[in-house]
């Protein structure tokens, strides 16, 4: 009986074993984003002493949504302009999520006018609303830059996920793309245009053809992703729960569409169909990232850097990183991304 039991033993033994080398990067990622450290961060969104903050700024009339909160120090004269996109699956989150919130309350004490987007998630508007938004907040942003007292002459932007999307093909693509809808006071500033200078994608979706099936190429079993980004289905209507939240976004599944379909959300079509862009990109991902791959940034970079030259795309991997991981947002982080935004604003 105990020999019997002795080789039960074992035989699970041996069956755990070879889970673990099996799935020994699996079971590695697990844990870096079960141990990731997290920044403490105060409730205080409005409390600021350094300068004027103006909340809940309406950039579009088309929804209570279009909205902008905008910071301005005081200790800097005509302080250049950083546009803020936050991320939550296109489904969930507002201008004062967490990690909008770690980026302004950094830049906007580092010489920054700092102004956080609102826009229109997919519960209310689906693809291109958001995206809409984001350039008309730009084109307000920089119509107005004299009654906030800003210098809107280059702009910077940045997103994180699916912020960064947004922020990604707000700053590839033209005016004549996407601004469709009118800003306030456009009928008094006319035409303004939405082109940014430097680009800061962090984590973000950039080939969403590509996005899942990058899953096997990093060797990440499905079930992994689904359980970890099981958050977002609380978002969707019961009658879109099988789909991606990519494609609830878009109204239609990915793979159901035409090539002309997928070069319309595609970032890099429109980076290499529009030459004239002067354009510098920072990106950064976590290398332990389970809800956006990370090839999605490794290829961007690679792309980006043969389109606009390496001096002015930079790549930043987190080590151990997990999605939207705090260390992204790190004093070390935030300095070299500051040097690099003042170099090329």
């Amino acid at each position: 009986m105990k020999k019997k039991i002795g080789i039960i033993a074992l035989v699970i033994l041996l069956v755990i074993a070879i889970g673990v080398i099996y799935y020994h990067k699996v079971i590695g990622w697990v844990f870096d984003n079960l141990t990731a450290p997290t920044y403490e961060l105060d409730e205080s969104t409005d409390e600021w002493s350094g300068g004027t903050f103006y909340e809940k700024v309406n950039y579009a009339s088309v929804s209570e949504s279009d909205y902008v909160n905008i910071y301005v120090p005081d200790d800097v004269e005509n302080p250049p302009l950083f546009v803020l996109v936050h991320g939550g699956g296109f489904v969930s989150n507002d201008a004062t999520s967490r990690q909008a919130q770690l980026m302004y309350r950094y830049f906007r004490d580092h010489g920054f006018a700092c102004a956080s987007v609102n826009y229109r998630l997919a519960q209310e508007e689906i693809y291109p609303a958001a995206l809409e938004d984001v350039k008309a907040c730009v084109r307000y942003l920089r119509a107005h830059a004299k009654e906030y007292g800003y210098d809107a002459s280059s702009i910077a932007i940045w997103g994180e996920s699916a912020g960064g999307y947004l922020a990604t093909m707000a700053a590839v693509t033209g005016d004549d793309e996407f601004c469709d809808l009118e800003y306030i006071d456009e009928d008094i500033y006319g035409d303004v245009s939405a082109k940014v200078s430097v680009l800061v994608d962090y984590y973000g979706v950039i080939d969403m053809e590509t996005a899942h099936s990058q899953w096997k190429e990093v060797g990440l079993p499905a079930w992994v992703y689904d359980i970890a980004n099981n958050w977002v289905t609380k978002y969707i209507p019961e009658d879109a729960k099988e789909t991606t939240i990519e494609s609830y976004w878009l109204g239609k599944e990915i793979s159901d569409m035409t090539k002309e379909e997928i070069n319309e959300i595609s970032p890099m079509y429109y980076l290499e169909k529009n030459t004239d862009l002067d354009l510098a990109i920072w990106i950064c991902h976590g290398d332990s990232d389970i809800t956006v791959p990370i090839l999605q940034s490794q290829y961007f970079y690679e792309d980006a850097k043969a389109l606009l030259g390496e001096k002015n795309v930079s790549y930043v991997v987190i080590e151990n990183g997990k999605h939207a991981d705090d260390r992204c947002y790190s004093q070390d982080q935030l300095e070299k991304l500051c040097s690099f935004i003042n170099e090329h604003l």
